[in-house]
């Protein structure tokens, strides 16, 4: 019965609830809840039906195994500033897992075929972030300039992308990666995140999935030296951003429409490139402060959106003639669940797997 309470357990997490609030949804004490996440207390029917309904999922749902196959979660990459509690990084925790579920039951009977691929490319003392990000874009034969569409280049490369609510505003994403290689990569997405903070985000996680197998005190560091070059090759954007002043906003607001970076991302790029100083940086930091630009900038960066997922439920429909009640029990939902979370955005048995070929 372990892995019945196990589940219990991440969907409570996933909502943000104590056991406590779980009790009281469920019409049950604090104490059945606790025993049966323990395990010292089996579900009955009874239980087992109240649970569902308190926690919006098929009753089945909560008698499977909440371990999944080997998954290492890559980064739980937060903003610098942000401070998260104990129940809010569970809470992430458990939404990536479920997600990560859901996707996978979706993936029954398909098989992802990437127009591009990628490997693991392990950081030395010659080759840093960003010769790898280089080596990506020369293996891809990416045009020079900006990339039009970084969320469909990586999706190509079969990195599953999902749009989730985190609750809070201080978590950007999160990343995996099975060692199971039949089963993909994928990205988790804060969908309050701003379009100007999007793109660099998914070309951080995904140097996250290119560079890192355990977490390194430098890895944030090293992510965001791969996302500078991955978005704006140092070869192409120096130019542009030589001679910049802290006067130069217009000038950056025309470049950030231009790389679909944000204009703290291009500052920080022009640090990094050296073509302004320590002190400008630091007055680069002030001002965007006093303007209250931190958190929100102006100027719009088209919002990018991921394929693959939708891709996959009309494939499902097409092929196999699933209905949204059958396509919600292969992600573990129930249908309205399913079709808020799946659908909302507009936007198998004895037969071969399906293909899904994610060439542009």
């Amino acid at each position: 019965m372990a892995a019945r309470q196990s589940m219990v357990t991440l969907m409570r997490e996933a909502r943000g609830w104590t056991q406590t609030q779980l009790a009281a949804n469920a019409v049950m004490s604090q104490a059945v809840i606790s025993k049966v996440e323990t395990g010292a207390l089996e579900l009955d029917p009874e239980r087992l039906a109240r649970l569902a309904h308190a926690l919006d999922c098929p009753p089945d749902f909560l008698e499977r195994s909440a371990d999944l196959p080997s998954i290492e979660i890559t980064c739980l990459h937060r903003r610098r500033a942000s401070t998260m509690t104990v129940n809010t990084m569970k809470r992430i925790e458990a939404v990536t897992h479920l997600s990560r579920i859901s996707v996978e039951g979706l993936l029954s009977g398909i098989e992802l075929a990437p127009a591009r691929t990628f490997e693991r490319i392990e950081i030395m003392d010659d080759r840093g972030p960003a010769a790898i990000a280089g080596e990506l874009r020369r293996r891809w034969s990416t045009p020079n300039g900006p990339i039009r569409n970084l969320i469909g280049l990586v999706e190509s490369a079969g990195v599953v992308i999902v749009f989730r609510s985190f609750g809070t505003t201080g978590q950007d994403a999160v990343s995996t990666w099975p060692e199971d290689p039949g089963r993909p990569p994928m990205m988790l997405i804060n969908t309050d995140l701003p379009s100007d903070r999007l793109r660099f985000t998914v070309a951080h996680e995904f140097g996250h999935l290119v560079m890192h197998r355990l977490p390194t005190d430098n890895q944030e560091a090293e992510a965001n030296s791969f996302a500078g070059e991955f978005l704006a090759p140092a070869d192409e954007i120096r130019h542009e951003l030589e001679g910049l002043r802290t006067s130069d906003f217009r000038r950056l607001m025309a470049l950030k429409i231009e790389w679909g970076m944000s204009m703290a991302a291009l500052i920080r790029r022009a640090h990094d490139l050296e073509t302004i100083t320590d002190r400008q940086y630091r007055e680069f930091q002030v001002r965007l402060g006093k303007l209250g630009w931190r958190t929100s900038e102006p100027g719009d960066v088209a919002r990018e959106s991921p394929s693959i997922v939708n891709k996959i439920i009309a494939l499902q429909r097409r092929e196999h003639e699933y209905s949204d009640d059958e396509l919600a029990r292969l992600a573990g939902m129930t249908e309205p669940a399913f079709q808020r979370y799946f659908l909302a955005d507009p936007g198998s048995s004895g037969q071969p797997p399906l293909r899904l070929d994610l060439h542009e």
